[in-house]
């Protein structure tokens, strides 16, 4: 594994194609300060152009994914909005928009901005004992990080609402059955599986992968007729590609 951490409370790495960003604060449950979102923004940025990464996933150190923003910043008169925004918007539109597949594996509390990481990107698994919580009501604030725009097209907006006005607990299973949660791992099989999961990814066609990840993105405030124009659009670049030349003949000669 060669590792080309952004900083100690965010570590990147790369293996067998996946990389892997790591909130690294486990003592506060990977809250996000200051310097972590700086961290986190650049190994985002490093993940997208990083030629050697095909996937992406993003988890925590220690029992906790993400706890949300650390609330002392706002306490001391930092994490004013003109100074976060601009990095917020880089990290969850990066990940959200990455031409790659971006696995979220949610190891434990995913709180505010935390569950926006986790909504952002494409998969989402989670422990057993993982919860989300859209807790701003709680200190008097409206919702970030693109959570009015992700949860509802996730789970509805009846139940988006009920989690953003109540701030409670979203625990991994009810979210695995209202399809905001791919699947509910066991915590020992937790990073193996995702693991396994980003390296089957990583083996797969890069450009089928994030032209497929274009089209569904783009469907989203898309019509119908819009939608398949688009994907037209997309096979049309694509089969002129040697990609698929390669991999139409295998399929016709039965092989790799």
């Amino acid at each position: 594994m060669a590792e080309t951490a952004a900083g100690q409370l965010v570590t990147y790495s790369v293996e067998r194609g996946v990389a892997w960003i790591r909130l690294n604060r486990p003592e506060k449950r990977n809250a996000v300060n200051a310097a972590l979102r700086a961290e986190l923004a650049a190994a985002v940025r490093q993940a997208e152009r990083d030629a050697e990464a095909r996937v992406v996933v993003l988890t925590g150190s220690g029992g906790a994914f993400c706890a949300g923003a650390d609330v002392r910043e706002f306490a001391a008169g930092e994490g004013a909005v003109e100074g976060i925004r601009a990095q917020y918007e880089q990290i969850v539109t990066g990940l959200h928009g990455m031409p790659k597949p971006t696995i979220a594996a949610v190891n434990g509390v995913a709180a505010g901005i935390g569950a926006s990481l986790a909504m952002c990107c494409d998969l989402r698994y989670a422990t057993p004992e993982a919860y989300f919580k859209e807790a701003f009501v709680n200190i008097g604030l409206t919702v970030d990080g693109g959570a009015s725009w992700l949860l509802p097209r996730l789970v509805g907006s009846g139940k988006a609402l009920e989690l953003f006005y109540t701030g409670d607990d979203f625990p991994a299973v009810e979210a695995e059955r209202l399809g905001l949660v791919n699947r509910v791992l066991d915590v020992d099989r937790m990073e193996p599986d995702v693991r396994a999961l980003g390296e089957r990814l990583a083996a797969g066609p890069a450009a089928a992968l994030g032209a497929i990840k274009r089209s569904v993105n783009y469907a989203a405030t898309s019509t119908l007729e819009e939608a398949v124009d688009f994907e037209f659009l997309l096979q049309g670049v694509m089969m002129e590609g040697e990609e698929f030349r390669e991999r139409v003949r295998a399929f016709l000669e039965r092989r790799a």
